[in-house]
């Protein structure tokens, strides 16, 4: 009965055989040396051949990314040693550009495309068209504005609308703040006066009190002087 060898890697009929160096954990066929799996990047029976056919890794089962002008990518961990095709990026080049570029290395940004869709990843074409007042493939491309389009002419009223509201308000705040300082001013001025409105008032009664006193007092020496007077008459009698 097979036992198979005290020491791990080696095989034969004394042991004394070295299993292939790209055996998955040193493991082989302790007869022929067959590997029992290969570590990645490797093929075959006795693991001794690279992955072929854009394959790399483990039993070389992973496809190879889009590698710089269709160059082979590492047959263990499937790198494109010499960077990506236009369109793709990532150390392994399977990812596509993002939103928003495109071409080599992802580097160029895409143009006006409708809806701000994606461009194609590889070109940078919009393929659905560009957005308004843009053109060419690529939607980079600016529509001049003439006299008889509709944007040229409509432009100035757009700007009048804006302007006369603007205009509208900022003399209406100017009329309403003249007035409130007018209206202040008013106030003040009347505040001020009041004081000698009230001194005179004062003194105009007190003038008239006095006036009023001396006229009665007059009176009385009148109607007094005609007492005296009838008196002595009355005495003559």
């Amino acid at each position: 009965m097979t036992t198979g060898c005290p020491v791990t890697g080696y095989y034969g009929e004394d042991c004394s055989l070295r299993c292939p160096q790209n055996c998955q954990e040193g493991h082989c066929h302790i007869v022929d040396g067959t590997c029992l799996g290969c570590v990645p990047g490797y093929t075959r029976a006795r693991c001794d051949t690279e992955c072929t056919n854009n394959k790399y890794g483990l039993e070389c089962d992973s496809s190879c990314g889009k590698c710089l002008n269709g160059e082979k990518c590492n047959h263990v961990n499937g790198s494109c040693p010499n960077g990506c095709d236009a369109g793709v990026f990532g150390y392994k080049c399977e990812k596509e550009c993002s939103v928003g570029k495109f071409g080599q290395n992802c580097s160029f940004l895409c143009g006006n495309c409708l809806q701000k869709e994606q461009c194609h990843h590889i070109n940078g074409t919009c393929l659905n068209g560009c957005v308004e007042n843009y053109n060419g493939s690529y939607c980079t491309q600016a529509i001049a504005l003439t006299d008889g389009d509709p944007a040229s002419v409509s432009e100035p009223y757009t700007t009048l609308y804006v302007c006369i509201p603007i205009i509208i308000l900022s003399v209406s705040l100017n009329v309403y703040f003249i007035i409130r300082h007018l209206r202040n001013k008013n106030s003040e001025e009347k505040q001020q006066k009041n004081p000698e409105n009230v001194d005179e008032h004062v003194e105009t009664t007190r003038l008239s009190k006095t006036v009023y006193d001396q006229v009665e007092e007059n009176s009385a020496y009148q109607e007094l002087g005609e007492t005296t007077k009838e008196s002595q008459y009355d005495k003559l009698k």
